[in-house]
């Protein structure tokens, strides 16, 4: 399946009346303050569609890394889930070259799977300058095979359901 993928933002998720609170970077970096937040969590943005789709969907990739502080992320969810509640959230648990393991939130459950695993492989390539190809993606109960091409300020996404191949390399 095609997708595009296009990233909006990054930055942090931190408590409202921090120090760098709604501090913008021009390269979309952003601290966003989030009431509830406790602790700063490091998010990706992104608007995902595809090519024949009627609108483009928002997602949120929320690190939940061993680096990224899982509980920090965790308790972050909820409040991104109430001040963005038609945006998908993925909580991104584990990383290496190649391959990511991830779940939605139990709001994102009913959403596009392979449009958050597309996200997911984004960010490792984006964020991580991943170059493996495909990227492998374990999304909840599911697999994906997730192939990028970077376009101007989109990624363009072939997403690709795989079998029973082991997870992470």
């Amino acid at each position: 399946m095609l997708a595009y993928l296009k990233p909006i933002e990054d930055g942090f998720l931190c408590p409202p009346g921090g120090p760098w609170a709604n501090e913008l970077t021009l390269d979309r970096f952003v601290m966003l303050p989030l009431p509830g937040v406790e602790r700063d969590v490091q998010f990706f943005r992104y608007s995902a569609a595809f090519p024949d789709g009627p609108f483009a969907a928002e997602h949120f990739v929320l690190m939940a890394t061993p680096g990224g502080g899982p509980s920090a992320a965790a308790q972050a969810l909820p409040h991104l889930e109430r001040a963005f509640p038609s945006a998908t959230v993925t909580l991104l648990l584990d990383a290496r070259t190649g391959w990511a393991r991830a779940r939605l939130s139990e709001l994102g459950a009913a959403s596009r799977k392979d449009l958050a695993a597309g996200c997911v492989a984004a960010v490792l390539a984006g964020a991580s300058w991943d170059e493996s190809d495909p990227i492998l993606v374990d999304l909840d109960d599911a697999r994906f095979a997730v192939r990028l091409v970077h376009q101007g300020e989109r990624w363009q996404a072939v997403i690709r359901a795989r079998g029973d191949e082991p997870g992470a390399p």
